[in-house]
């Protein structure tokens, strides 16, 4: 591209109106001192190498992208230059009303300097690190002062926001850290496979908000995409590209990874499914799962007995209350978990294995290890004609497991995490104003088998709310991470409809061949902004909160649409866990900067803020592409988007709990080829100010 046709013309020593220091700073650092002033620079230097290794390219691209211009280095032979296409600036001012100050105008080098104590080596050394950092930015350059790198990198991002989008650096003295240690955002890769470089762009962006933690879900029911050099079997259970070609990650490319991420101060931290959702695992043996593949796969084996519940009651249309899923063998296709009631023995054996060889690819000393959503009746723990199992139906299966689960971890040197149903002792499923309230919940009876050091994610909160965190802190844990569904969840849109709030909702369309839902709407950016995990706790459980993790189901994402689902919503949430301050009337000018930067300086196809998360259709898992018919994908549900219209025989749908012919699931995915849709580079667009 040109850049000299897109350039207007300005005197870089002309009057320059800008903002306030804080309007061009993403997440908002803990103390900015405005000095009223901004500087025209020519040329950037760092003459004692005091700077090295900490991501200065992220202030010369930014300087490039804003500008169209290279921003030379003045004391050294200038290395290969940044690419980058340009942004002409917008034709009108910035929303915010400018205020005026004094330019120094006359351009200058810019001399940084960094004064960092620590340098870390290694991945692992990312748990627990000192972010923090003092930021002093005047007319003859910047000055940078942490204690390690990570904070000296993160300085350097704020460094690179202070660039206008005419190349001046506004002049402020900043101090900052973190208000949680924990910030994080969890992909999905089994349901919908996404490539190295899409997870690479992933983890630009989180960066660039200051998010810590990329929880990487990284095989489920659906598919299974690690070369796993120990068991070539599950290559059956892999996506594949249209030249039959596996779609998988190798040792090396986790590695490559885990090391992009390091660079980038971001922790890679493993989610190995466990015991539930692990019907890959019947590729190696037949015997390691229970229920694979159960038909239908939210019902027990005799229709009659879906069909003798009380509509609205079991099933339901996610308008009346479940009870423990009602019938359901699994949450969705295929079905299958470790069984662990059968074969305790060889299922262990197996997940010790996997801890300790693809494990140890991953530098983090945390695994986690699942635990969501196991459902006792796949164990036979539960009649096919009991609605509602007893409290103590896991009493014979999972503290066993628990047992050698804990020791595997411990001889391979990892903490554990796990989804919150682990603390789930003495945790009703409702609130006692609720129709449906039951003080002798399911549970895992796990609380006293676990180290009270495990990272408990808490998701599951459609009644309970807040007292969850109260609950899991009494049992005594202190590593508690938000990640609730009703906020946090970014697929809980018009294609997911379980997790939308009340508000969110908007009418049924069953005007064509598939159930849609287009005035649903998406947790939205200021959802996402607005949640305070630690609103109303007591100390204790506030104490616990050690920061939140947005999660990426991916059940409805696929490549092309990744980043509009993940940015710039995971900035609203760097912003919420990084500085924990409330809404103002600047914070929607500073975020659509954000994404500004994201689109231009990261390459990222961000959704712009308006955006609600209305796609064209529903799309389904990878692995309905190839099981658009076989019983496995078969469902009694009615009215989730995606699903046919017309029933299993060609009648329409009988009141709201279930159907008497099961319907097709995965239907839908024969109108889209998955292997089509790819990530797009988005077009530059113009910074604001």
């Amino acid at each position: 591209m040109q850049f000299t046709s897109l350039v207007a013309a300005a005197s870089v020593a002309s009057f320059v109106a800008a903002l306030p220091a804080s309007h061009y700073l993403w997440p908002m650092p803990s103390s900015v001192t405005d000095k009223n002033a901004v500087q025209a620079i020519k040329s950037w230097s760092d003459p004692t190498a005091s700077c090295s290794g900490l991501n200065i390219d992220a202030f010369i691209n930014s300087y490039k992208a804003k500008t169209g211009k290279d921003l030379p280095r003045s004391d050294a032979a200038p290395g290969p230059n940044p690419t980058q296409v340009y942004v002409p600036n917008p034709p009108t001012c910035s929303p915010v009303a400018p205020k005026y100050k004094r330019d120094y105008s006359q351009p200058l080098d810019f001399q940084i300097k960094c004064d960092v104590k620590t340098k870390l080596s290694k991945a692992a050394e990312l748990a627990g690190v000192d972010e923090s950092y003092s930021l002093e930015v005047t007319a003859t350059g910047a000055t940078i002062t942490a204690s390690t790198d990570i904070g000296a990198k993160y300085a350097i991002q704020s460094l690179s926001q202070l660039i206008t989008k005419d190349g001046h650096v506004v002049l402020a003295s900043i101090k900052d850290a973190p208000t949680y240690p924990f910030r994080g955002f969890m992909l999905d890769t089994a349901r919908n496979f996404f490539t190295v470089d899409d997870i690479k762009r992933v983890i630009d962006g989180l960066a660039a908000t200051k998010m810590n933690v990329f929880h990487w879900h990284i095989y489920d029911s659906q598919s299974f995409p690690i070369k796993w050099d120990a068991y070539p079997q599950l290559d059956a259970v892999k996506f594949k590209n249209d030249d039959g070609s596996l779609k998988q990650y190798s040792k090396e490319d986790v590695k490559d990874v885990v090391s992009y991420a390091f660079a980038r101060g971001v922790r890679v931290i493993p989610e190995f499914e466990l015991p539930g959702h692990n019907a890959v695992f019947a590729a190696i043996d037949a015997k390691l799962v229970a229920s694979n593949n159960h038909s239908p796969w939210d019902c027990s084996s005799g229709i009659p007995y879906c069909n003798a519940m009380p509509a609205n009651t079991s099933i339901g249309d996610n308008s009346g209350p479940t009870v423990w899923w009602g019938r359901h063998y699994c949450n969705q296709p295929p079905c299958g978990q470790l069984d662990i009631a059968n074969n305790l023995d060889a299922a262990a054996d197996l997940v010790d294995q996997l801890v300790g060889e693809v494990g140890g690819w991953f530098e983090d000393p945390v695994i986690h290890v699942g635990h969501d959503e196991i459902n006792p009746r796949v164990y036979g723990v539960v009649k096919d004609t009991d609605d509602h199992p007893s409290h103590r139906a896991f009493d014979k299966v999972m503290p066993a497991f628990e047992k050698k689960l804990v020791a595997i971890l411990a001889k391979h040197n990892k903490q554990m995490a796990a989804w919150d149903e682990v603390a789930w002792d003495n945790v009703p499923s409702y609130n006692t104003s609720h129709p449906k309230y039951d003080a002798n919940a399911v549970s895992y009876n796990s609380v006293e088998l676990i180290p009270k050091d495990t990272i408990v994610t808490v998701w599951d909160q459609f009644y309970l709310g807040s007292e969850l965190y109260e609950k899991i802190a009494a049992n005594g844990f202190t590593n508690i991470i938000a990640s609730h569904n009703n906020y946090w969840y970014f697929d809980c849109s018009p294609g997911v409809k379980w997790c939308t709030q009340a508000f969110e909702q908007g009418a049924r369309d069953k005007s064509g061949e598939y159930i849609l839902y287009p005035n649903h709407t998406w947790h939205n950016w200021t959802t996402v902004y607005n949640y305070d995990p630690k609103d109303g706790l007591s100390k204790t459980a506030a104490s616990a909160i050690k920061g939140g993790l947005g999660a990426l189901w991916s059940e409805t994402i696929k490549r092309h649409n990744l980043d509009r689902f993940v940015f710039p919503r995971a900035g609203a949430l760097g912003e919420r866990l990084w500085s924990n301050i409330k809404k103002d009337a600047n914070t929607e000018a500073r975020l659509n900067r954000f994404r500004q930067s994201l689109v231009n300086e990261h390459k990222i196809a961000s959704a712009d803020l308006e955006f609600l998360g209305r796609e064209k259709t529903v799309y389904r898992t990878e692995w309905c592409d190839f099981n658009l018919d076989t019983p496995a994908q078969k469902t009694v549900e009615w009215g989730f988007p995606g699903q046919p219209v017309k029933s299993g025989n060609g009648s329409d749908f009988e009141g709201n709990g279930y159907v008497s012919i099961p319907n097709d699931y995965c239907k839908i995915a024969g109108t889209y080829k998955t292997n089509a849709f790819t990530y797009t580079s988005p077009e530059a667009i113009a910074y604001d100010f």
